[in-house]
């Protein structure tokens, strides 16, 4: 398996994979990264996206069914991550993925940090728009979260 950053010409493929799951689409500016395996096949994909001054949010994780229990997540995520240009990465993902994300070096966001202004609206977003819990907000900090 490898991972690349997505070309531009393959954003409407993403945002088909996207419609598929019912996530919010991505735009060219986002940092997306497809997974795939030896014989370019596409096994699944996520994004950073801005969200302010030295902030971006990590999400749109999807690997499709038929890859899923392969690693492709943990592949995708530690890609993302070593290629981030924040400082910070926030994340907002369904409850039950906690301990997936926590692995890779998220934490419950501490008290007294600004949540930007993207991530608190997409936060309010999820919890009335999907029927599975996102009670969670993970930021992850430090070498994880930048490139370098």
């Amino acid at each position: 398996m490898r991972v690349r950053r997505l070309e531009p010409v393959e954003l409407e493929w993403a945002n088909a994979r996207y419609r598929e799951v019912d996530f919010l689409p991505s735009s060219a500016a986002d940092f997306i990264a497809v997974a795939e395996d030896a014989a370019g096949e596409r096994l699944g994909l996520g994004r950073l996206a801005a969200v302010g001054a030295g902030s971006g949010e990590l999400g749109g994780m999807v690997v499709l069914p038929a890859f899923r229990g392969q690693g492709v997540a943990e592949a995708l995520v530690g890609y993302l991550t070593a290629h981030s240009p924040y400082a910070a990465l926030f994340c907002l993902p369904f409850t039950h993925l906690e301990g997936f994300y926590r692995r890779h070096g998220f934490a419950a966001v501490p008290v007294g940090v600004a949540i930007p202004d993207p991530v608190a609206a997409k936060l309010r977003w999820c919890r009335e728009h999907y029927p599975q819990s996102v009670s969670l907000l993970l930021r992850c900090t430090g070498k994880a979260a930048s490139a370098p």
